[in-house]
């Protein structure tokens, strides 16, 4: 086997052979990253509702999806939403009727429970992990498959978007699982894998574009784009642009054409030129070329980088010195990792629109080459000066959070103002400095004792521990001001049988379990014009103080805030017009 030989060590501890273990326990031992993983994401998924900004709109995509009985156009405040295709909708719904009647309505109201919306992102990300780890034992080594598991399953960027109701986490592992099909057909194709059984390479390479279908379906042209740019940039480097013609490319685009066109063009004759148009054109190439959030600089994603794969970013200069000395940038196999990180990253940095999560698909790429550095650490087999070195920097990584965390919240840091803010999130974040400072402890006394082989478990060990006590215990206590709940009991009795509108864009949370919509208005003259004097506006605090759409100070005093309350990301205002003054009358003598 080729593979990427020249990344690491394929040598083994030497331990004397003993008794075979039954089946199901070798089954767990070889699998318990996924597995723990796994366990993570259960206890983490009950601890929250709907959180701002993306979870409320999916959600209230879905109940209008069930109470329309619309399987083919998602919905959103009665108008077809066309930012996104359909494969999450489908996944959301049909995780909603399914639980909805296997636990009889357990934490369903209005057709939709945030645990059951979100258990379709926990099986994406748990199933990826699975398929990520027998996929690195069959085409590299068997061990680096389980130390870039753990590497990936400790990036804080992965570990928050595996649990949310959002789409990225499925394109980016629908994606990244594409790409490693498609790696694994071409080393079976140019011999640097030897073959399981017949027309294997033909099955990887049909299951890369089967794949690479649903990340189509699942966010549009991007599946398409990025994935020809590394491909070309991957053959090109090879100089084997030969490899074409064993790829199965007809018979692939043939394939993806059967599965994505049916449904793209049923929805566009559904929805209209105009849904067609905004999902073709202004979600993908304006909001490339002109974007309209999320606006950013093009060197935003290293800054971003830098935060998301913490604390291994600390590594990523030994990581860049390792494959430039190493030779490993002659594998096919490596060349390919690099490339599903630079080609994305660099992509991805032309585009005005950033946001940390749209390079999801690079860290499974970038936590192989990760395990690559450090796994000689793992079989002893390198000197102590390199273990130093790297396990150095890894118990840094824990460190630094662990001083910034005791100096928040046991002598005061900040201010006032922010102490003030974290008074009631004290406790689990001492946990956490704990969890923190024994993780770099131990990390700390293993590397000093020349241990390398325990480095990225105990710091894997250490983070997951981490994210439980904050998925958990932080996440209860935030829930009451990121959720809609409160917000929802407040204004439901006010709004009862009135006519309700929404000051520009709508924020779903504040209408998805109060069984109204709210059509927005976007300006003063539309706004005087349609509402009537019992009806009701709602509007972010944001929105409504600015001097915009024909609002003023004076337009804004004819209104009188019924109700305000902190949601998600902002401040929520339900507001009415004010009482008519009453005719004044005069004093008599």
């Amino acid at each position: 086997m080729d593979g990427i030989e020249n990344l690491g060590c394929a040598c083994s501890l030497g331990a004397a052979p003993g008794p075979e273990p039954p089946p199901w326990r070798r089954w767990l031992r070889a699998n318990r990253v996924p597995l723990l993983f796994a366990l993570l994401m259960l206890l983490v998924l009950p601890m929250r509702d709907l959180w701002a900004p993306d979870e409320p709109d999916f959600a209230q995509c879905i109940r209008e999806m069930r109470e329309r009985g619309s399987w083919l156009l998602p919905y959103l405040n009665g108008q077809p939403y066309a930012e996104k295709p359909i494969l999450f909708f489908w996944l959301l719904k049909g995780s909603a009727i399914l639980f909805d009647r296997l636990t009889g309505g357990l934490g369903f109201s209005h057709g939709i429970a945030a645990w059951a919306l979100r258990l379709p992102t926990v099986l994406a990300a748990v199933a990826f992990l699975f398929a990520f780890r027998r996929w690195s034992a069959r085409f590299l080594q068997a061990d680096l498959g389980d130390l870039a598991a753990m590497i990936l399953v400790g990036t804080p960027i992965w570990l928050w978007q595996s649990q949310t109701i959002q789409i990225d986490l499925v394109f980016a592992a629908l994606l990244a699982w594409s790409w490693l099909c498609w790696l694994g057909g071409y080393l079976l194709l140019r011999d640097h894998a030897r073959p399981q059984q017949i027309h294997e390479a033909r099955t990887w390479f049909l299951s890369a574009y089967g794949a690479l279908a649903l990340a189509f379906l699942a966010k549009g042209p991007l599946a398409l784009v990025l994935s020809s740019l590394l491909l070309l940039a991957f053959l090109g480097w090879q100089r084997d642009f030969r490899a074409l013609k064993g790829m199965r490319l007809g018979l692939g685009l043939l394939g993806m054409a059967v599965l994505i066109l049916p449904w793209y063009v049923a929805a566009g004759l559904k929805g209209g030129p105009a849904y067609a148009y905004e999902l073709l054109i202004h979600q993908n190439l304006m909001r490339a070329l002109q974007a309209w959030d999320h606006l950013q600089p093009p060197w935003r994603y290293l800054e971003y980088l830098a935060g998301d794969f913490f604390p291994w970013t600390l590594l990523l200069p030994s990581l860049v010195f390792f494959l430039a000395r190493s030779g490993a940038r002659r594998s096919p196999a490596a060349r390919f990792l690099i490339l599903a990180v630079a080609v994305p990253f660099l992509f991805l940095s032309l585009a005005q629109s950033k946001q940390s999560k749209y390079l999801l698909m690079i860290y499974p790429f970038l936590a192989l080459l990760m395990a690559a550095l450090l796994q000689p650490l793992t079989v002893e087999a390198v000197g102590p000066t390199r273990v130093r070195r790297l396990g150095g920097l890894l118990a840094l990584g824990l460190a630094l959070p662990a001083l910034a965390f005791a100096a928040l919240t046991f002598f005061g840091a900040g201010g006032p103002r922010l102490q003030f803010q974290i008074q009631p999130y004290l406790e689990p974040l001492r946990l956490m400095t704990t969890l923190f400072l024994l993780g770099a402890l131990s990390v700390t006394a293993r590397t000093l004792a020349g241990e390398g082989r325990f480095l990225v478990r105990e710091t894997a060990l250490t983070l997951g521990l981490v994210f439980l006590v904050m998925g958990t215990w932080g996440f209860r206590l935030l829930d009451p001001l990121k959720g809609y709940n409160r917000w929802t009991a407040q204004v439901t009795p006010l709004i009862q049988g009135r006519n309700t509108y929404f000051w520009q864009t709508i924020r779903s949370g504040v209408m998805v379990y109060t069984d109204h919509s709210m059509p927005e208005i976007r300006t003063w003259t539309d706004l005087e014009a349609r509402m009537g004097a019992e009806d009701r506006l709602v509007s972010m605090a944001r929105e409504w103080n600015l001097n915009a759409w024909g609002m003023t100070a004076q337009t804004r005093d004819r209104f009188e805030v019924l109700a305000r309350m902190p949601v998600g990301e902002g401040e929520a205002l339900l507001l009415g017009w004010k009482p008519a003054p009453s005719p004044a009358t005069k004093d008599t003598p």
